[in-house]
């Protein structure tokens, strides 16, 4: 089966950064005997800078990469982001079609495309259109009920406002939900989410994946003298409560606290979690890691933090699948889903989104009942070993992908 990936966001082979979703997927269907090609963008989502990779190439697990020319954009939400999409998938449907006619590649017999970007569900139906293939949209993010939060006002004044302001986006949304021939995605929460607009094909859950695990911290520090090590892995943008985190985090380190925060990523609210954490020696900036590095780092840490804001609607974050394969507890405070994951296993404790006083409260009975950080380790371990491993997950999201092309 010729199969077409479409995801601009996702860490790309070579870069040397942890594999993510769509190179697991592609690894995947490619040993299942099928040919793949990973359509993607040549501007870094992660990184905000232009990608140092050939225009296409093979990656050593043998599936080819196409890059497409893409608009930088800073900002994860915003218009410039939206009109990058815009014409990210434009040329995407550009490049595909001349490729096909100029018999570089052949035409694909299924193509999926990640949600989102809003657009390229919409090339993927002319695709099918045009040469007969399935039409499959996996859902990564609520698009775009997750811009309902710029706009001011109790969670009703939101939902009724978004729904005028980004009819448009709404439209597409119910239209890539209903016109798909499946729909998979990585939340039972994103599942509901297309029911209600109106799915009605075969639907699938995968949670994001993981290699291998790593056994948890090689040390934990269980002695309340030593530093109890906090770690944060990921972008540092609106939809995450970091300001909390770091200012909690200097007062207590200001107050005679043995901790340390390590903040892994960038975004653009960097530079103002530097100014909070300024002169404040137990939080660290690392920037943006290889996999190797962040390995390490989560390795030599104790607690891991998911501040996501809840009004993000992220349901299952990949930093809860790195974290878990860490074998880290974690203290969060995005409900859903992803609480729902943590409390059912006893692997973290959760908080209220922006309240300072509650992480504090919670983060100090890790720093004085350290006895808890290896039985919630342990459950962390087997969230993951339960839920994430990829050798489990990803061969059953072939299996669906593969049925669908014989329907």
């Amino acid at each position: 089966m010729e199969v077409w990936i479409n995801n601009p966001f996702d860490n790309l082979p070579g870069e040397g950064r942890r594999p993510q979703r769509y190179n697991l997927l592609c690894r995947a269907l490619t040993k299942a005997g099928h040919r793949v090609v990973w359509w993607s963008s040549d501007f870094s989502h992660a990184t905000k800078r232009p990608r140092r990779l050939e225009a296409v190439y093979r990656a050593p697990e043998g599936f080819d990469v196409r890059l497409i020319p893409t608009l930088p954009y800073r900002d994860n939400i915003g218009l410039r982001r939206a009109w990058s999409h815009r014409r990210y998938a434009a040329a995407w449907e550009r490049m595909a079609v001349a490729a096909v006619e100029a018999g570089a590649l052949p035409k694909p017999d299924l193509v999926l495309t990640s949600w989102p970007p809003i657009e390229t569900a919409a090339v993927a139906r002319r695709f099918r259109e045009r040469w007969g293939c399935k039409a499959v949209v996996d859902v990564m993010d609520a698009w775009p009920e997750n811009f309902h939060r710029l706009i001011p006002g109790p969670p009703w004044v939101k939902e009724m406002v978004g729904r005028l302001v980004f009819a448009s986006a709404h439209r597409a949304a119910r239209r890539a939900y209903r016109l798909a021939d499946a729909v998979s995605a990585v939340g039972v929460t994103y599942l509901g989410l297309a029911m209600r607009y109106g799915c009605r094909a075969p639907r699938h859950l995968c949670y994001h994946g993981i290699m291998r695990m790593n056994n948890g911290a090689s040390r934990y520090s269980l002695d309340e003298s030593e530093p109890l090590r906090l770690i944060y892995v990921g972008n540092m943008g609106r939809s995450y409560d970091l300001a909390t985190v770091v200012r909690a985090v200097r007062r207590l380190a200001e107050a005679g606290e043995s901790l340390r925060l390590d903040l892994a990523g960038t975004g653009p609210r960097e530079p103002l979690l530097r100014r909070e954490a300024k002169g404040c020696a137990a939080i660290r900036f690392h920037g943006y890691l290889s996999n190797e590095d962040m390995q390490q780092l989560l390795a030599d840490s104790d607690v891991a933090i998911v501040p996501m804001f809840p009004d993000s609607h992220v349901a299952v974050p990949y930093k809860l699948a790195d974290y878990t394969a860490a074998g880290l507890p974690m203290i969060c405070c995005l409900t859903g889903e992803t609480q729902a994951l943590i409390e059912r296993y006893g692997a973290g404790a959760m908080y209220r989104a922006g309240d300072e006083a509650d992480f504090t409260r919670v983060l100090k009975d890790y720093l004085h009942r350290r006895s808890r950080l290896t039985r919630e380790a342990l459950a962390s371990a087997r969230l993951a070993r339960e839920n994430f491993m990829m050798d489990a997950i990803y061969p059953e999201f072939v299996r669906f992908l593969e049925d669908l092309r014989r329907v």
